[in-house]
């Protein structure tokens, strides 16, 4: 009697357990209303249009590419850069920091190039709960204002 008990309780302990978990499954996915993206997508070309990293009239190399927090401080690096999703022929930098200044090096040859990125704050609905997350707001090159054009930013060298 006392082993018909024991399984009784064991089998009683595993549907408590299994219905516990099927009621996780009627449960609707937690949604998020935003994108906390912090990358941008380039293309770099000289006045005439031509890129100046990917093609034939190319004159530097991506892996060449770095985004520094400080200038001159090569230990310091700032954002990842890899090839473009949006397209091959441009050059998507994603952030580690949202700092608003960030210098570009070509290669090490080449003077750098300011990168100036304003980000805000905004809010979102993450899982039923309003969340602040960083969005990029404008985009400065070498000081000037690049709005992006089907989500690329043109920096004209």
């Amino acid at each position: 009697m006392k082993l018909n008990i024991t399984i009784l309780k064991s089998c009683l302990i595993a549907l408590v357990l299994i219905l516990f978990l099927l009621q996780g499954c009627t449960k609707w996915p937690c949604t998020v209303d935003f994108d906390a993206s912090t990358h941008i997508e380039i293309l770099l070309t000289d006045n005439q249009g031509k890129n100046l990293i990917f093609g034939p009239q190319a004159i530097y190399n991506i892996d060449s590419i770095s985004i520094l927090k400080e200038k001159n401080n090569h230990s310091i690096n700032n954002a990842s850069v890899r090839k473009g999703l949006i397209d091959t022929n441009n050059v998507r930098l994603d952030f580690y920091i949202e700092a608003e200044k960030n210098y570009i090096y070509f290669n090490s040859n080449v003077n750098t190039d300011s990168l100036r990125i304003v980000f805000i704050t905004k809010t979102g609905k993450a899982c039923g709960h309003n969340e602040e997350y960083k969005s990029i707001d404008s985009v400065f090159y070498n000081n000037r204002l690049v709005k992006p054009v089907n989500e690329v930013y043109h920096f004209v060298k």
